[in-house]
Formats: C-alpha cells, sequence, structure tokens
C-alpha cells in the first residue's frame, strides 16, 4: 500500500470511529486488537476489542455528537502486509480539549486490512 492509500484508509478509520459506526469498528479491529492509552500522568489504561466495541455503543446508544475528525498524519509507512500511521488530533474528550497522538498499526489480512494495535497519549490542551 502506498502512503496516498494509508493515509486515505486511516482517515476512513477516523470518520467511522468518531461516528460511531459499531458495524465498521467491529469489522476493522483485529479479534486480538492491543488498544494502549497513556494519560497526562503517564498512567496506562487498555481496551481488547469488546472494551471497544462496548465503548463505542455507548456512545452511540447515548447519541452523542461526532468526536472532532480534524487530523495532522507525521507519519505513514507501509508494505505489502503491515502499515503504521503515527497522528495528531485534538478534540473535546474527558469534558476538556485534548491533543491526542495516535499510532495506528494496520495488518493485510484475506478480507482486507485491519488494526491490530492501537495507541494514544493524551494531554490536556491548556
Amino acid at each position: 500500500m502506498n502512503k496516498e492509500d494509508l493515509i486515505r484508509l486511516t482517515k476512513k478509520h477516523i470518520h467511522e470511529a468518531t461516528h460511531y459506526n459499531v458495524e465498521y469498528l467491529q469489522k476493522v479491529y483485529s479479534d486480538n486488537v492491543m488498544y494502549v492509552m497513556v494519560n497526562e500522568n503517564d498512567e496506562i489504561s487498555t481496551m481488547s476489542k469488546s472494551d471497544l466495541l462496548a465503548y463505542f455503543t455507548q456512545r452511540q446508544n447515548a447519541g452523542l455528537a461526532p468526536l472532532a475528525e480534524t487530523s495532522d498524519f507525521l507519519y505513514a509507512n507501509a508494505d505489502e502486509n503491515t502499515a503504521m500511521v503515527i497522528v495528531n488530533r485534538e478534540m473535546e474528550f474527558n469534558g476538556r480539549l485534548e491533543k491526542m497522538l495516535f499510532t495506528l498499526i494496520w495488518e493485510k489480512t484475506d478480507s482486507g486490512w485491519i488494526i491490530c494495535k492501537e495507541s494514544v497519549s493524551v494531554k490536556p490542551i491548556e
């Protein structure tokens, strides 16, 4: 996959996730996805696929407004089977404006590209 296609794929993911498309997320996240979040105090929390789907389902069921989609792609690289994207995002999260640095690791499967690992570092914007 080339860089432009990888960024396009990741923008689609961002759009679907920020609009709480649980059906899409069910397909795009690996069954064994590893999701790690690091907060401003360097505390780590993790989520499994079922945790992620429950989180997005809760937001969808609550009728919450979509999250911001604005993204600044810092890095995107891929070969035939794996891809890595690093993207900066700013959004209202946890009741405050936050800067979030995401790293996504994509893996090519027989059914298409899926996310096998995702991490995010979250810091408030003051």
